[in-house]
């Protein structure tokens, strides 16, 4: 009898063992969800992503052709636009350039801004 209240005792102690580990590893899980979140939308990765994506456009580029970048963009507003010393700066919501992005095209690259979008373009 005393044997069978004990193995009671001991299985009832290992269920709330385990699920108070659930608990921490989801509360843990919660938390660096919502750190990465954060970081993820922030505006510094959207100001990376879109100069990537620019230099990437004018690596692929040939001489005469042009494209637009709307200044209401996915990755947020767009203020200004730049290609200086093989590199791209993008301006997003405010928050400037210092680093840039390289890119490696043997072409001319010009920004004009026009209404509401930048257009780059590649020359001889």
């Amino acid at each position: 009898m005393e044997f069978q209240l004990k193995m009671k005792n001991k299985r009832g102690g290992l269920l709330q063992q385990t699920i108070v580990h659930i608990v921490l590893v989801g509360l843990i899980f919660a938390l660096f969800l919502f750190a990465t979140a954060d970081k993820i939308n922030s505006r510094g990765v959207r100001q990376q992503v879109l100069e990537k994506q620019v230099a990437l456009l004018i690596d692929s580029a040939v001489p005469g052709m042009s494209f637009v970048i709307e200044k209401n963009n996915l990755n947020g507003l767009v203020q200004r636009v730049e290609v200086r010393d093989g590199k791209v700066f993008v301006m997003v919501e405010g928050l400037s350039s210092f680093k840039g992005y390289p890119y490696f095209s043997k072409y001319s690259v010009s920004v004009r801004e026009e209404d509401n979008k930048f257009v780059v373009s590649i020359n001889e």
